[in-house]
């Protein structure tokens, strides 16, 4: 699973702001990361040359130097936050950049408690109390949290540096290759995953990806899944409302005991001995 260990941005604002006048926002961009999120209300944007009808309950990330605009048609309003920070760093990722691929982003189930931190926010915003700024930075980094868990419900980008069908072996392409390769995985564990599937959306081929990814990692491609895969089970077991079958449905397995099976090899024990 990802290490987010340490991983606690520097907000530079919360900005709650509604909406009644008719009219487009300034076309613009930022040089750090952003996440407006429709409170209620709705409103158009434009990113990049796609427009979007954004409505109550959904979420945007603007990647730096991802421009976009605003508009508030006729007869409608629209309540948004408008979050701004930097010196957020996930692993092989680099600084002030989240593996999203579209900016409008798919909360699945993580939507509940996302907004519930929203509002949250929201109300602490409005006070002006003894460590506001620092109950910011927490609400934040929770709700950066909720967003990278729902990574499995949208597409994950492709690094810019993988522009080939093969990219040279340079250290730094080789790690944004194999980087790219653990976040697709990471948000896609509970799927069908194949070397082939996994090659084809970083548009290389089976056998540079393996390459790459064993001397980079140390592990295949396929050894990777299968710890991340079960390190999730491990965490699932604790739940004693869940079957075994349901627990290895869960993390992409479709028989029970070809999961039993691994686990034990895996951890030394059975998936009934975790409980």
């Amino acid at each position: 699973m990802l290490d987010m260990s340490g991983t606690v941005p520097e907000v530079l604002y919360v900005f709650p702001y509604q909406n009644t006048k008719v009219g487009d926002s300034r076309y613009h961009q930022h040089d750090f990361p952003e996440i407006s999120i429709m409170v209620d209300g709705c409103a158009d944007y434009l990113i990049g040359d796609q427009h979007h009808h954004i409505t109550k309950g959904q979420v945007l990330v603007f990647n730096p130097h991802t421009w976009h605009q605003d508009s508030q048609p006729m007869g409608t309003f629209s309540y948004q936050v408008h979050i701004g920070f930097r010196n957020f760093v996930l692993p092989g990722i680099g600084s002030d950049k989240l593996p999203f691929a579209n900016s409008v982003i798919d909360l699945g189930n993580q939507w509940h408690d996302f907004f519930a931190v929203v509002h949250q926010l929201i109300d602490e915003n409005h006070r002006q109390a003894l460590g506001k700024q620092l109950l910011e930075r927490a609400m934040v980094t929770e709700l950066l949290v909720y967003l990278l868990r729902a990574l499995p419900e949208n597409c994950v980008a492709d690094d810019q540096i993988l522009g080939g069908e093969q990219p040279s072996d340079s250290p730094a392409e080789a790690q944004a290759l194999v980087t790219q390769a653990t976040y697709y995985l990471n948000a896609h564990y509970d799927e069908d995953v194949s070397l082939a599937r996994l090659a084809a959306s970083l548009h290389v081929s089976n056998a540079h990806l393996s390459r790459l990814f064993k001397t980079v990692t140390g592990e295949t491609p396929s050894n990777y899944l299968t710890r991340i895969r079960l390190q999730r089970a491990e965490e699932l077991l604790q739940n004693d409302q869940l079957t075994i079958k349901e627990v290895a449905n869960r993390v992409g397995y479709l028989d029970p005991l070809y999961f039993s099976k691994l686990f034990k090899k895996h951890f030394g024990r059975t998936p009934s001995a975790q409980r």
